[in-house]
């Protein structure tokens, strides 16, 4: 295993790499919301608000729920 591999299969399991894969996803989201409006295909633009809808959600449910403190 390369030093390079290492590097890149780390960066997103750290909490700055998976809200880049979440920014990531948000711009795919839009895209496929302006592909729907532009061609008046009603499908790409509900994938498109379902995925921008879960990769906004991601932090939130990540902190507050899934990596949540017991005290």
């Amino acid at each position: 295993m390369t030093v390079k591999s290492t590097l890149e299969s780390s960066f997103f399991k750290t909490k700055a790499g998976k809200m880049t894969l979440a920014f990531i996803v948000i711009m795919l989201a839009f895209a496929l919301i302006m592909l729907g409006i532009y061609q008046v295909n009603n499908v790409f633009i509900h994938i498109g608000f379902v995925l921008m809808l879960l990769a906004m959600l991601y932090s939130p449910v990540d902190v507050f729920i899934l990596n949540r403190k017991k005290n």
